[in-house]
């Protein structure tokens, strides 16, 4: 860590999270235990063959075995935990201006928001994709819905504007 200090000139700050942070870390958490939830819910009942792809359309295009249903409750874990503990170290990461000191606060504060959000974004995300499968596989639904992914494309780039936005004005007021 201390390379990484030198190397990145980075100022670590003892920061704690915001209560909008820590209610946003809360949304992840319960969708994290969702995911979980629902897998053992249905476990025993669950098809052998459920939708493992989606198309851009929402409609699934590729089926497989009933172990696949594991598969997004692994992947939410991993990015959970490990965005959970990057952002723990913003002074490792690379900003888009030169930290001039008067900004390092606000910009630690700015990236460690993105990167909270964007993991709620995610893990909810995956939490959908994970009940309508189930639904899919018991034939309770046809898909994700065509509206899906343009959302989920318009919401993630949009949290990345409004960070980017949050960081030119942190620079403006510098």
């Amino acid at each position: 860590m201390k390379e990484a200090l030198k190397k990145n000139k980075g100022r670590a700050l003892e920061l704690p999270l915001t209560n909008y942070e820590k209610g946003i870390e809360v949304l992840s958490g319960i969708g994290i235990l969702l995911i979980i939830i629902l897998v053992i819910a249905v476990w025993n009942s669950t098809p052998e063959k459920i939708p493992t792809h989606y198309a851009l359309s929402g409609i699934p295009d590729t089926w497989g075995k009933k172990e696949s249903i594991l598969f997004i409750p692994m992947v939410a874990l991993v990015l959970y935990a490990i965005m959970s503990i990057v952002t723990k170290y913003p002074h490792t990461f690379s900003f888009l201006w030169k930290d001039t000191g008067k900004t390092t606060k606000a910009q630690y504060q700015s990236a460690r928001h993105l990167l909270v959000v964007l993991k709620a974004e995610i893990i909810l995300s995956f939490a959908y994709i994970q009940w309508i499968t189930i639904q899919v596989a018991f034939g309770k639904a046809e898909g994700l819905g065509g509206l899906f992914f343009p959302l989920l494309v318009i919401i993630v780039l949009g949290t990345v504007g409004i960070y980017f936005f949050k960081s030119i004005n942190n620079v403006a007021d510098e």
